[in-house]
């Protein structure tokens, strides 16, 4: 299959999870707020920021293997490739073994903790209930991700795990809908999730008949740059999980529960933004061993489609989230869902932090895990460091301006990285390109802000009209840009 196809079909099945996901997200949170309370919601948000905490013990196994695998897949040295799959099991086996401990340590802790909000009992069984499947993770799928990965198969995974969801999202809906418990709603859906397992063993026996994951007792392989690849894993989790951990810790589920829901918005921007880069690392990965001046030339269009791409969608978001929030909260009645200021500081922090998504994927690629550690433990000591210290005085706005500047940092730096160390061009176009696309946004959001928030929103059909109309006239600005950059050389 050419390059091309395999883009387009990594592409169009990440784009149909992310388009699922967030259906999910957006239908299942309100039904459990309103029929058991933003308690209970901010008590599972919290349960999977802790869960998160716990996959660390993957310890970067999968994006070392994944590195490691792109030579084999190239040069289709099928016992290099076996010997990597076997190492790669049996980490992820040990790491599954010691996520089980901790995860019932967990289990313990958090019931405790939360005991005076909601029932420790509940909660000690959610952990267990929703710790299951990623269990099953680490001992079915690991290393069967790491090889369809490197093998630019992720639309496998994309469409299987779409599937899975959709199921999730009607038996939950159908459960919650019926008044069964919340604790017999997650057996059901981890019970659907942990099915998906199977389904990606019977596609990789098949496709790979000359799989051999034993062959490790003869022939050890090592995998390097796992430790440097999990810093990075540490960091961003750390980072991209703190809050909540933070908010259940220094304030209150409810707030939690609050944080939650604007999490899932702009989680779903993000994952929308993402869609159009799946499948490009193994791309990057297996070019940049074969010609890379065609690599280089190739990222640098990519990375201005993208710039465009995200203007518009946070142009739009901009534009229409407002209406949305007010829509979308109104019959969460026992907290305050509705914080414009929340709104905006989340809608800069996915400006910036989106920004550094190609060269994310150009670092990993090359995997330059190590000499880009010291930067991912800096951007993780300022936001950590200024959380702590700002959620005393501001709250969950704290959080968000600790989080901005770190994003701030590393976005920039990584940019920088990325042209000066993997690719050898100059600095300046891509970040020029960076403050055309945010004055860009900024000009649009401006222009377009009383127009559209002058008409009356009455439901969410209202709000898909505004939302085409809003969208066609947003992408007018954007592809003039890019029919302007899109060719144009990189230095």
């Amino acid at each position: 299959m050419s390059t091309r196809g395999v883009i387009l079909k990594n592409i169009s099945a990440n784009l149909l999870l992310q388009i699922i996901t967030a259906l999910g997200g957006f239908i299942l949170p309100p039904l459990i707020i309103i029929t058991y309370g933003s308690a209970t919601n901010g008590m599972l948000a919290s349960i999977k920021q802790f869960i998160a905490y716990l996959t660390l013990l993957e310890a970067g196994i999968g994006a070392a293997a994944i590195v490691a695998l792109y030579q084999a897949l190239t040069s289709h040295n099928i016992i290099l490739r076996n010997r990597i799959l076997s190492a790669t099991q049996r980490f992820y086996r040990t790491s599954g073994s010691l996520f089980a401990i901790g995860l019932l340590i967990l289990s313990i802790l958090l019931a405790l903790l939360t005991q005076k909000q909601i029932s420790a009992t509940l909660t000690f069984y959610m952990v267990l209930v929703m710790g299951a499947v990623n269990i099953m993770d680490f001992f079915f799928f690991g290393s069967y991700r790491a090889l369809l990965t490197a093998d630019q198969k992720t639309y496998i995974i994309s469409f299987v795990q779409a599937g899975n969801i959709l199921v999730n999202i009607g038996v939950c809906y159908y459960l919650i809908q019926s008044g069964y418990s919340i604790l017999i709603v997650q057996i059901a859906s981890s019970a659907i999730l942990i099915s998906k397992f199977f389904l990606y063993r019977y596609y990789v026996k098949h496709t790979y008949p000359d799989l051999n994951q034993h062959i490790e007792h003869t022939e050890p392989y090592h995998l390097h740059q796992t430790w440097d690849a999990m810093t990075h894993q540490l960091t961003g989790l750390l980072i991209f999980s703190s809050p909540l951990v933070l908010i259940t810790l220094f304030l209150s589920l409810k707030d939690a529960s609050i944080y939650a829901v604007y999490a899932l918005i702009f989680g779903a921007i993000k994952m929308a933004i993402q869609s159009i880069s799946q499948g490009m690392q193994a791309i990057f990965g297996h070019s940049l061993n074969t010609d890379f001046n065609h690599t280089r030339y190739n990222f640098c269009r990519y990375n201005r489609l993208f710039m465009c791409f995200l203007g518009w969608v946070y142009t739009c978001t901009g534009l229409l989230l407002t209406p949305f929030i007010q829509l979308y909260t109104t019959n969460m009645t026992d907290a305050n869902y509705y914080q414009p200021l929340l709104a905006l500081l989340f809608l800069l922090i996915g400006i910036i932090e989106n920004t550094r998504i190609p060269s994310m994927i150009m670092i990993m690629a090359a995997g330059h895990y190590k000499q880009t550690k010291p930067q991912a433990l800096i951007e993780a000591a300022i936001n950590l460091s200024c959380s702590v210290c700002f959620i005393q005085f501001w709250g969950i706005t704290g959080l968000l301006i600790a989080t901005l500047i770190s994003f701030l940092y590393r976005s920039s730096e990584m940019l920088y990285y990325n042209c000066k160390h993997i690719l050898s061009i100059s600095c300046l176009r891509p970040y020029l390109l960076c403050l055309l696309i945010f004055a860009s946004i900024a000009a649009c959001i401006s222009l377009g802000w009383q127009p559209v928030n002058h008409i009356k929103i009455h439901n969410y059909q209202d709000w898909i009209k505004l939302s085409c109309i809003t969208a066609t006239v947003a992408a007018v600005p954007f592809s003039l840009l890019l029919l302007l950059i899109y060719r144009r050389p990189a230095k």
